[in-house]
């Protein structure tokens, strides 16, 4: 999963770029999409509203996947062979494709509930093993995505989206895991600004502790440690990856420390 260390870095078409390889990519893989559900940055974008105060939105040069363990194409086929004949090739344990001067990556992640790292081979992909992953492919959203492919043709797709509680708890544990300035953004922006209101999305985030969730008590772990004051990483690194002025950064940390005192009911 590729993260730069600041909003700026990113490239201007970079989300655009993203869901033009979602689009191309979600067509191709129609027999896979009971065993799929879209998690990551994209994720975030299509949860979120586009005016919220203070944000600039999300941003993200990857499509990322959660897939069941029991993915399987069958006889007809397989997702790495579906996916080659749009161009998509193999690097390491990621597919990539190249459009225009970007690279644009597309990830796997599952879960094997007595596992909690490492990987699986689903179908004929790598799927990094995060917890979390088998709610979110049964708690999502059908959203309507609207776009241009890699090809320039006009699409429009239903795409089965993480709802907004099993999403936090992936997002969450992302960051624990390895501290992303983008991931501690990416929960600031999944709550304040979701679709059905910050109250929703807290709400959403603690019904998963009733949920069986796999991911949440790591969850709320993450937010004691880095969420619940303002001299801890997640307000740090969120402000830091916003690309406003110093006063926009110190209010971004504040922000950052009621998001995480609410998610954890505080």
């Amino acid at each position: 999963m590729s993260a730069f260390g600041t909003f700026q870095d990113y490239p201007r078409e970079s989300l655009s770029s993203a869901e033009s390889a979602l689009l191309t990519a979600w067509h191709s893989l129609e027999r896979y999409h009971a065993d799929l559900v879209l998690v990551g940055g994209l994720a975030v974008h299509y949860l979120t509203k586009r005016d919220v105060a203070g944000l600039p939105g999300a941003v993200t040069m990857d499509v990322d996947f959660g897939i069941s363990l029991a993915a399987s194409g069958g006889q007809y086929g397989t997702i790495k062979s579906d996916l080659a004949g749009l161009d998509f090739k193999t690097e390491g344990n990621r597919l990539v494709r190249k459009f225009g001067n970007l690279n644009l990556y597309l990830d796997f992640i599952t879960e094997d509930p007595p596992s909690v790292a490492g990987a699986r081979t689903v179908d004929d992909v790598v799927a990094s093993l995060i917890p979390g992953v088998n709610r979110a492919l049964t708690h999502r959203r059908m959203v309507k995505v609207r776009g241009r492919d890699f090809y320039g043709a006009e699409q429009e797709c239903n795409v089965a989206v993480a709802d907004i509680g099993p999403l936090l708890v992936l997002k969450i544990n992302a960051f624990g895991g390895r501290r992303h300035p983008k991931d501690a953004y990416d929960v600031l922006l999944a709550v304040t600004g979701f679709v059905d209101g910050p109250q929703t999305a807290t709400t959403g985030f603690r019904a998963e502790a009733r949920s069986g969730n796999t991911g949440y008590a790591s969850a709320v772990n993450v937010l004691r440690r880095y969420f619940s004051a303002p001299d801890q990483d997640g307000p740090i690194r969120a402000a830091e990856f916003h690309p406003g002025d110093a006063n926009h950064r110190e209010r971004i940390r504040q922000d950052v420390v009621t998001v995480g005192r609410s998610l954890l009911g505080e």
